[in-house]
Formats: structure tokens, C-alpha cells, sequence
């Protein structure tokens, strides 16, 4: 049997199982923040719905950049061709997120029964030449009533994005939610979209970073104003395109390099402990004190993040 029989039949494999356990009745099949969606907000969106249904229904990972993809691309055309049918006001100019997933989780499950026709199940692309990195996540709720933390896994950034390159970016990013899970569900859905859609990404990728991370925080802030968005997020990135690694990091999240027996730490965690994030805070007008730990205004344990608290 040849590498493409190989893969065909695993992919074969998983639609058949999606086609015998999906259940198109379902009204909730992935969890959504309470915000409404922007236009601009929602190729992040649907990438991140479509990442969760797809994981649940067990995807194959090869598979499910290219699916991601064509879904991406199908909802984007059938959505400025039929707004009303995916929760478009436009009145307000937003769409209204339950109506919206739902409508592309129906997309997704269309998608997927089609490639039970063994014609088209051929017109998938081959998994990557180049081996992908081998990545391992885990998550773990404490005693909180609910996980309000996420984190994100892609293994090429321009394929999901539909950009040609020779050279892809691997983006890892973990966010730690407080006050609720909407700022670490957002970022988990826009941040690398904003890294990728700042005009330094292919050239110069520090600042393309800066760029994604003062955007997310502003967006957040905005959405925090004007819906019932709410909280924080602390947030540590790493990407990897060839041989350069890039961390960036607001918060208290840890990131650590693991070579040769040795740990070395990749970003210096923001605390209201430290000597200057004290004397910033406080030259902004804050205060900090010692409540159990070093606090800023006697709460936040962290001196910076995405979003308020």
C-alpha cells in the first residue's frame, strides 16, 4: 500500500465515523463567548469553533489545517451571499455569535459528508513533505466552577492562512483567564489571526507580534465596552519559523526552553512584585500591595495583561 492509500484510508476512516456520530440537531456543539462578531473577527472565529468540532470528532491532525481552510473559505463566501443565514445585524454591522456558529458548525458537518465520495476524498492535498513539530498539550481545571483558560497549536500559520511560503511559522500560545473565560477565548481565536494579518509577519516577525499583541488587547477592551465581554487574560507565545524562536509575553505565564538536560526561562513573568512593573504601575496612578502575595490595587496578582479585570 502507497503513502496515499495511507493517509486516504485514515482520513476515509474519520469521515465515516463523522457521518455515523454527527448529530445535526445538536444547538451547542462548541462553546462560544457572549460577545457579538465584527466582520474583521471573523476568520479567527470560525477557525476556532471549526478547530474544536473537528478535535472532538477526533480529526486526523494532517487534516485539519486543509479542512479549516476550505471551511474558512466556503463560510466567508456563503456569508456575504446570505448574511441573514449566519446572524448578520446590519443594523449594529456584527454577527450574532450563537446564530453564527451554528451556522458554520452546519458547514463544517457538510463539508465533511462530502468527502464520503471517494472522487472528491482524492482531491485532498498529501500531508506536509516537511515533518511537523511532535507537540503534546495538556489542561487541567482547578477548583474553579469553570475552565477559564485555553490554549492554541498550529503547526504552519501560512497554510491555515492561505500563504505562500517556503518557510512556515509554528505558533504555541497559552492563555490564563481571570474574571471569566472571554479574554483567553478571544485570544485564542485572534491573536495569531492579528499576527498574521500585520504587514511586518513575513519580514520582520518581533514586531509583527507586538503588533498582534497591542491589537488583541485593544479590540478586547473595545468589545469589554460595548458587549458583555469581561476579564483578563495573561498571555506567552512562542513561534518557531526555521531556525529562529521568538517568545512574547504579557503576564505571569510561563514559557521555558528544555536542551540538553538544561531549563532556560524565556520570558521574565510580569509581577507587581517586580522593582519596575511597582514603579510603573504606581507612576500610572495604581498601587501595590502585599494581600498574601504582591497585588496591584489589592487584587490582581499579575501586573499586566489582555483585556480588564
Amino acid at each position: 500500500m502507497g503513502d496515499k492509500d495511507d493517509y486516504l484510508t485514515a482520513y476515509r476512516v474519520f469521515f465515516e465515523n463523522f457521518a455515523a456520530t454527527v448529530n445535526p440537531e445538536d444547538q451547542l456543539p462548541v462553546h462560544i463567548a457572549g460577545y457579538s462578531i465584527t466582520e474583521s473577527e471573523l476568520p479567527g472565529e470560525v477557525l476556532y469553533w471549526t478547530s474544536q468540532y473537528l478535535t472532538e470528532k477526533q480529526c486526523p491532525p494532517t487534516l485539519m489545517t486543509p479542512l479549516r481552510r476550505i471551511i474558512l473559505d466556503e463560510v466567508q463566501i456563503a456569508s456575504k451571499k446570505s448574511p441573514n443565514e449566519f446572524g448578520y445585524k446590519s443594523d449594529e454591522s456584527v454577527y450574532i455569535a450563537l446564530r453564527l456558529m451554528q451556522a458554520v458548525t452546519a458547514r463544517v458537518n457538510a463539508v465533511c459528508l462530502r468527502y464520503l465520495d471517494n472522487a472528491r476524498l482524492d482531491t485532498l492535498p498529501p500531508p506536509p513533505t516537511l515533518k511537523d513539530m511532535k507537540t503534546v498539550s495538556c489542561a487541567t481545571k482547578n477548583s474553579r466552577r469553570a475552565m477559564e483558560d485555553r490554549h492554541v497549536e498550529i503547526g504552519n500559520l501560512e497554510a491555515l492562512f492561505g500563504i505562500e511560503t517556503a518557510t512556515p511559522t509554528s505558533f504555541y500560545a497559552v492563555y490564563d483567564g481571570h474574571a471569566g473565560s472571554a479574554a483567553a477565548t478571544y485570544c485564542a481565536a485572534h491573536l495569531h489571526q492579528y499576527l498574521v494579518e500585520s504587514p511586518y509577519f513575513i519580514t520582520d516577525l518581533r514586531t509583527a507580534m507586538c503588533d498582534a499583541f497591542l491589537r488583541t488587547d485593544a479590540e478586547f477592551v473595545r468589545k469589554s465596552n460595548e458587549d458583555r465581554a469581561c476579564g483578563g487574560s495573561t498571555a506567552v507565545v512562542v513561534v518557531v519559523r526555521g531556525r529562529t524562536l521568538l517568545a512574547a509575553w504579557a503576564g505571569d505565564s510561563l514559557a521555558l526552553l528544555a536542551k540538553r538536560m538544561h531549563l532556560l526561562q524565556l520570558v521574565r513573568p510580569h509581577k507587581p512584585g517586580r522593582e519596575d512593573e511597582r514603579d510603573r504601575i504606581e507612576s500610572s496612578g495604581g498601587t501595590v500591595m502585599y494581600w498574601g502575595t504582591w497585588r496591584v490595587n489589592g487584587q490582581l496578582a499579575v501586573s499586566r495583561a489582555i483585556g480588564k479585570s
